[in-house]
């Protein structure tokens, strides 16, 4: 091969070396930025999390309705009242318990989704559920719910004595 031919051999590659250092560094960037909006948001606690998602960030939903206003409930030990709900559209639930008589309770949101018998469709649905979210004895729960039932349930862990807890449930879509 002749020189000049070599030299266009190490242009071509130093070209391609440029491209992969220019392309290398976009994806350092990239990654930097999004390290730091992951960071910003695990800095948030669980309630402020829920709410930055859902109440700042992502969604600005327009109807509101209130499902249960300050409504004071009592179960026994070990156990969960539940509130069950029709709902029409997606959206999500915030379920504020204002005022509990343990520091073990919890709020649990599960719901059932099933298509319109128009679509046809094989699916015949899916079920979701939250777990147990631990709420102490004040807090707030946001969480995602789509067409179909949906069930809240507030609860304690209490070994041995039941529990009185004071309920708010907006539903927003």
């Amino acid at each position: 091969m002749r020189a000049s031919a070599w030299m266009w051999v190490a242009i071509a590659f130093m070209v391609l070396f440029a491209i992969a250092a220019l392309s290398a560094l976009g994806f350092y960037y990239d990654y930097s930025s999004t390290a730091s909006i992951v960071q910003r948001w695990a800095n948030y606690s669980y309630e402020g999390w829920n709410r930055a998602i859902f109440g700042e960030f992502l969604l600005h939903l327009e109807n509101e309705t209130t499902l249960v206003s300050n409504q004071t409930v009592s179960e026994p030990a070990g156990s969960a009242y539940d509130f069950n709900f029709s709902i029409p559209y997606a959206g999500y639930i915030e379920v504020i318990v204002s005022s509990s008589t343990t520091s073990n309770t919890y709020v649990e949101i599960s719901g059932t989704y099933s298509p319109p018998s128009s679509w046809h469709s094989p699916n015949e649905g899916w079920t979701y559920d939250s777990g147990q979210i631990s709420v102490g004895t004040s807090g707030t729960v946001f969480f995602p719910v789509v067409p179909g039932t949906v069930t809240v349930y507030v609860g304690n862990t209490n070994a041995f004595s039941g529990a009185t807890e004071t309920v708010t449930i907006v539903y927003y879509s």
